[in-house]
């Protein structure tokens, strides 16, 4: 099978390379090219590839390139290799396909930025990094692109490095997902030790007995940060200090999905460990229910979606957790579309309201910004797993699956999973139909400025700084939609929420054997999952249907007619409003105190101990030098009543001995 990975992975690379040193130079049209150019022929590249696999045999759909040999010694090598397989060609197709698309949407929501051409310069960067870690084959070079997307991550996030706010969210990005590079690390010593090497065609073959659960918990401590998951999730939600593009990429196509691809890369080794997969549909349902109930009373539209995107994880996590891998991959997939699609509309209510997030101050905007309005309206649906539309198909295919493993195991462990899934769902429905009333029904209730800045609290040097720029306010009905470099993106993604599930089974409606993406991942990843009869389907469906159902029922009861519902002050809603005060605990428990010891041992050890103990040695030689100086006095009477001193001390010493 011809295997064309690599010019998808070097023509990112080159466009970052032309724009990171020539872009200050260029026209916007030339940044444009590059920056379009290099996404899009590794999207057209990724497809030509697709169907090429396509007209392949299923047990000849991967090939293992190597592009060098790197190291050899004895029996041992490894190559910087290229694998593609009927995994990492879906992983190319959304993070190219999708990645294109945020860099046609940026050319609209970028436009008055300073830093246009450093902004598509990191962005063909992440898409670089990503599918290098997709595309590796063999676990030395995934763990380069994972931290190669650590490192863009932290770009993007702090690319409005004016901010003090945006670079704290980079470095806290940074420092939670080193954690989970650690992690990684760790689990690839262990493979080496097991299996004599790292390539995937070896490792992943290997019996590694008694070590199989410890590796697979160390690689989904890598997942569990990468992809924001219990207890790792922190620094998702402060990720959107970065720009929207920025925060559509990180959580539809790129960084975020990295953790899934792994758990699905690696499904042999977390096959020899039922504890493992215990823990990982454990964490991902906690999780999920979790940032549910947080996404519940945000009133920021960016925090709202974010804490969406590590509840949707969960689901991910859930469906390998019961060994439906292509399930999670799935979902993975239509989530990609669905979640960029709410990202980008986000943006371009930002956009339109002069950077304003808080939903309190919004309302009334349907008739204004009508093709956002309804692009928005269709990825709420999408997620909240409405029918016809992508999230039906890839949600209740997961619920369906869990529920099966519950009824042919007994376990009461999974029974519970399944509920705190269908849980989740109604929760999710509720949460984006208060954000879809709270921005687009009602009356309007903000004052907005006329140029777009991200954040309502940037000082005004910073936003100057940055190229944004406080304006005054402007009437209502200068409020307009997106230009159609920002909308066409929109409907594109609004389409493919709507007909994306459809590549998922038909199974509830007695066509079990449509399954295109399942039958496509094969021989990648194949499923261990109990599957679900019809009936077992069905009515795991109609219940999550009818339980999201209520949830938008109730989204409109308090907030059909605006955001008028005034926000309780009870506890619990202050609890959940402040996230659990799980930062704050953070802070209090390990940040400050790690604070506080730095700064002591800054103060008393290097200053007292380490800088004090140098000085004394040097006064110490100093006194001895100032006192041995004495002897060189360069007098011939002083040398002569030395020697004489000494011949006296010789004859007494030699006459007391006598």
């Amino acid at each position: 099978m011809t295997n064309l990975s690599l010019w998808v992975l070097v023509l990112p690379l080159l466009g970052f390379i032309v724009l990171g040193l020539a872009g200050r130079f260029m026209p916007r049209t030339a940044i444009l090219t590059v920056g379009w150019g290099a996404c899009g022929l590794a999207f057209l590249i990724s497809a030509v590839n697709f169907f090429i696999m396509l007209g392949t045999p299923a047990a000849r759909r991967v090939s293992d390139q190597v592009v060098y040999h790197w190291i050899g010694a004895g029996s041992f090598s490894l190559d910087f290799g290229t694998r593609l397989d009927p995994l990492s060609m879906t992983m190319l197709l959304v993070v190219t396909g999708v990645g294109l698309l945020i860099h046609i949407y940026s050319a609209g929501y970028m436009a008055d930025d300073q830093s246009f051409w450093r902004f598509f310069a990191y962005l063909n960067f992440f898409i670089f990094a990503m599918v290098t870690l997709v595309i590796a084959n063999n676990f030395l070079f995934l763990l380069v692109g994972w931290g190669l997307v650590g490192l863009a991550s932290y770009l993007l996030i702090g690319f409005w490095y004016q901010r003090r706010s945006a670079v704290a969210a980079a470095q806290k990005a940074f420092v939670i997902n080193v954690i989970g590079d650690f992690g990684l690390m760790l689990a690839i010593f262990l493979i080496f030790l097991g299996a004599g090497r790292l390539d995937y065609a070896g490792a992943l073959g290997h019996n590694f007995g008694g070590s199989a659960t410890a590796i697979a918990l160390l690689l989904f401590v890598a997942c569990a940060a990468k992809s924001a998951q219990l207890p790792l999730y922190m620094w998702l939600p402060d990720a959107m200090e970065g720009p929207t593009p920025v925060s559509a990429l990180i959580h539809a196509a790129t960084m975020v999905t990295a953790g899934v691809y792994l758990v699905a890369r690696a499904y042999p080794i977390f096959n020899q460990s039922p504890a493992a997969l215990g823990v990982v549909a454990g964490i991902g349902g906690a999780t999920a229910l979790y940032a549910a109930t947080i996404a519940l009373f945000q009133l920021d539209i960016k925090r709202v979606l974010a804490y969406s995107t590590i509840s949707q994880l969960g689901y991910m996590f859930m469906a390998e957790g019961v060994q439906n891998y292509s399930g999670g991959i799935f979902h993975l997939v239509t989530h990609a579309f669905f979640k960029a699609l709410l990202f980008l509309g986000a943006g371009a209510v930002i956009h339109a309201l002069a950077g304003e997030q808080d939903m309190r101050k919004m309302g009334g905007l349907w008739g204004r910004l009508r093709v956002t309005g309804i692009t928005f309206l269709i990825a709420a649906l999408a997620i909240s797993g409405i029918f016809p539309l992508a999230g039906f198909w890839s949600k209740d295919d997961i619920l369906a699956s869990v529920l099966a493993v519950a009824t042919s195991s007994g376990n009461v462990w999974y029974y519970l999973l399944w509920i705190v899934g269908v849980v989740t769902a109604g929760l999710t429905a509720f949460y984006m139909f208060r954000l879809f009333f709270g921005i687009f029904f009602g009356d309007y209730r903000g004052v907005v400025a006329a140029t777009p800045v991200e954040s309502e609290d940037v000082e005004e040097e910073e936003a100057a700084a940055s190229g944004h720029h406080h304006a005054g306010p402007v009437r209502y009905n200068a409020i307009h939609d997106v230009q159609p470099v920002m909308s066409i993106p929109l409907i594109i993604l609004a389409i493919l929420s709507v007909i994306g599930g459809f590549i998922g089974s038909m199974a509830l409606f007695g066509a079990p054997g449509w399954a295109p993406l399942t039958s496509f991942l094969q021989p990648a990843v194949t499923n261990r999952a109990a599957d679900p009869s019809v009936g077992l389907a069905w009515t795991s469906t109609i219940i999550s249907l009818v339980v999201a159902l209520l949830g938008i029922a109730g989204a409109w009861r308090l907030y059909g007619k605006g955001f008028a519902f005034k926000e309780n002050a009870s506890p619990l809603y202050r609890l959940v409003f402040h996230k659990y005060y799980v930062d704050e605990a953070l802070n209090a428990v390990l940040v400050r105190p790690v604070q506080a010891v730095g700064r002591g041992l800054s103060r008393y050890l290097e200053g007292d101990v380490l800088d004090g103990g140098s000085r004394g040695i040097s006064n110490v030689f100093r006194g001895t030098s100032s006192v041995l100086r004495r002897v060189q006095t360069g007098y011939m009477r002083n040398y002569a009543l030395g020697i004489l001193l000494g011949v006296v001390v010789i004859i007494v010493y030699y006459a007391v001995r006598g």
